[in-house]
């Protein structure tokens, strides 16, 4: 007996993008342990600090990072900037924190966490007429490549950190937020 089972096979295809990041991350996490082998301290929110503070040659997600920005007419770096806009679009659908209990500590590109110590929040958005990253008609960045990184980096890592710690509830727009640094994320660790 035949029948259309379009809705079923559709619904199995469709990829759980929550334990993809997760996986992924442990990839990111598995490189910087061994690439940064001299922090003793093993703690995540260390070797964070050293992927921010390290915009050298040696920092391999910055590296490409930055080769992808400068790589203009390029579909690599086109497929950055639409990684970046989608994850700015997702992040202003959803309602992720950077603070549990501050309601007004939502994680967005305007209200970027900039320096863990001391915490200092800002914006990784300019005004369409300054200079900038031009992402899209509506969105213009920072040309502050480090501070950019330093900004999508820690983005990343609280959506990370939320969705391994059981705090991100597993709304439609959580998954397009972790989608998101999931391509992002990906596009960064293809420095081999």
């Amino acid at each position: 007996m035949s029948g259309d089972y379009y809705k079923e096979w559709r619904a199995k295809a469709e990829v759980d993008y929550f334990p993809q990041l997760v996986i992924l991350w442990l990839s990111t996490n598995s490189w910087y342990r061994s690439h940064y082998s001299e922090i003793t301290t093993k703690r995540d929110r260390d070797f964070l600090n050293k992927l921010r503070d390290d915009h050298s040659t040696r920092n391999k997600l910055f590296a490409r990072f930055n080769k992808l920005l400068q790589a203009d007419g390029t579909k690599d770096r086109v497929e950055l900037i639409n990684h970046i806009e989608g994850l700015s679009f997702a992040l202003n659908r959803a309602l992720l924190l950077w603070e549990e209990e501050q309601t007004n500590s939502a994680i967005t590109f305007e209200y970027c966490l900039l320096t863990p110590y001391p915490k200092t929040y800002g914006s990784l958005v300019v005004k369409q007429n300054a200079q900038g990253i031009r992402i899209s008609d509506l969105l213009k960045l920072t040309d502050d490549k480090s501070a950019l990184f330093n900004g999508l980096l820690e983005i990343i890592y609280q959506v990370r950190c939320q969705l391994v710690h059981g705090q991100l509830e597993p709304t439609d727009e959580n998954h397009e937020v972790v989608k998101r640094c999931y391509f992002l994320l990906y596009e960064l660790m293809k420095f081999r």
